[in-house]
C-alpha cells in the first residue's frame, strides 16, 4: 500500500516521497472509508511524523490533534492508539 511504501521512504530519509504517498493514501482512504475512520487517523499521524522530520512542528501538531479527535471518536479514550498519539504529541 501507499502507506507502507511511504514508511520505507521515511526510513530512507526521503521525506518528500513519503509525504507524496501518504497524501495519495489519505485521499483514497477518505473516499473509501470516510473522514472519521481510524485508518485515516493513522495516515494523519504518519504525515505528522514527516513534518516532525522536516522541522515543521506546528503542522505536525495540527495533524496529531486531528488524528487524536478521530481516534477518540472511533476507538475511545482508553485505546492504545490514542496513547500512541498522545506520546507523539509529547515528543
Amino acid at each position: 500500500t501507499y502507506n507502507n511504501i511511504a514508511l520505507v521512504y521515511i526510513n530512507q530519509g526521503q521525506n518528500e516521497m513519503a509525504l507524496e504517498l501518504f497524501e495519495k493514501c489519505l485521499v483514497i482512504q477518505i473516499k473509501a472509508l470516510g473522514e472519521n475512520h481510524p485508518d485515516v487517523a493513522y495516515t494523519y499521524n504518519n504525515i505528522a511524523l514527516v513534518y516532525i522530520n522536516q522541522g515543521q512542528n506546528e503542522m505536525a501538531l495540527e495533524l496529531f490533534e486531528k488524528c487524536l479527535v478521530i481516534q477518540i471518536k472511533a476507538l475511545g479514550e482508553n485505546h492504545p492508539d490514542v496513547a500512541y498519539t498522545y506520546n507523539n504529541i509529547a515528543l
